[in-house]
């Protein structure tokens, strides 16, 4: 959890359980592992299928979150 709290404002993947994958800048998380994504895009099957501005993602529905390497 402390790995989460300390990404926050960086690039991270965040895996749902029904295969949708977003991508943005971890703006906020919890305990619960809800996860606040901005500059988000969303990618079905691999392919990009939609930009948002700001997504909210509730905790139970992550498989997995993987954060990008710094450079």
């Amino acid at each position: 959890m402390s790995v989460l709290q300390k990404s926050i404002s960086k690039s991270a993947s965040v895996r749902l359980k029904n295969d949708i994958e977003y991508r943005g800048k971890v703006s906020n998380v919890d305990p619960y592992m809800n996860v606040i994504l901005t500059d988000a895009e969303e990618y079905e099957g691999g392919k990009l299928s939609a930009n948002y501005g700001k997504v909210v993602i509730r905790g139970n529905n992550v498989l997995y979150i993987k954060l990008e390497a710094s450079l």
